[in-house]
């Protein structure tokens, strides 16, 4: 990775950080308990880490094999900061929990053509370890809708599309997994996406189940935001590991 990709990338990582921090620190709790952070600073480091995604994409991959995994990547990143806008309700859509649930299934679409592609620059698609993740995720997933998010008496769209997102999200993470096994540098990967799995386990519990145990909502984004950074950070191991390192 060169100094001018370094230096982009390293900056925003620097500003999503500290976003985060004061947003925790300089907030208040809520009504319920829940959440303490200021949500429009919270969800500005979403856009540090589009932003970061884009330095990769047009900076760190551009004329390389890898061009094609870092911009489905930054498309990825940016598709789920508009959804984290759409959930914070600072776009407003006539249900923010369906229109969260499609716009982030397109994300992760995104992601899983990014994983392909980066197979592909590689010179290989680890398909055996990819299918077992894949089907030990979305069978795991499936199981914890079951007992902690499907309400039978909510609204059929919801309801459907909780666990249609879910596969989405367990096939996401498990052809991330998939890849870290095959190769090992690139575990920022493979844990943003479990960390971005976990997020919505717990946040698919609060929303449905009505589960609001004190400060939820930050160990969602916590745990949200770090899977992201994962995630878009894995272009550095790709980058790395592409050149021979």
């Amino acid at each position: 990775m060169n100094t001018l990709t370094a230096g982009i990338t390293g900056a925003l990582g620097a500003l999503a950080i500290l976003g985060n921090i004061l947003a925790l620190l300089l907030g208040r709790p809520n009504a319920t308990g829940t959440s303490r952070a200021i949500p429009w600073l919270q969800r500005s480091t979403s856009l540090m880490l589009a932003l970061a995604a884009w330095g990769f994409a047009l900076v760190g991959a551009a004329g390389t094999p890898l061009a094609p995994f870092s911009l489905a990547i930054a498309v990825g990143m940016s598709v789920s900061f508009i959804a984290d806008l759409i959930m914070a309700e600072i776009i407003r859509v006539p249900n923010r929990v369906i229109g969260g649930i499609v716009v982030f299934a397109a994300a992760h679409l995104a992601y899983i053509a990014a994983t392909l592609m980066l197979a592909r620059a590689l010179g290989r698609i680890p398909a055996p370890a990819m299918i077992a993740c894949s089907a030990a995720l979305v069978l795991g997933g499936a199981a914890y809708w079951r007992v902690a998010v499907d309400v039978p008496a909510a609204p059929a769209p919801l309801r459907w599309g909780s666990l249609g997102y879910l596969v989405a999200l367990g096939v996401m993470t498990g052809l991330a997994w998939g890849m870290a096994i095959t190769w090992p540098p690139l575990w920022p990967l493979a844990a943003g996406a479990l960390l971005f799995f976990i997020s919505d386990a717990i946040l698919g519990n609060q929303i449905f189940r009505h589960n609001n145990w004190p400060s939820v909502g930050d160990v969602v984004w916590i745990t949200y935001i770090l899977g992201q950074a994962g995630i878009v950070w894995a272009n550095a191991a790709a980058l790395t590991l592409a050149a021979g390192g």
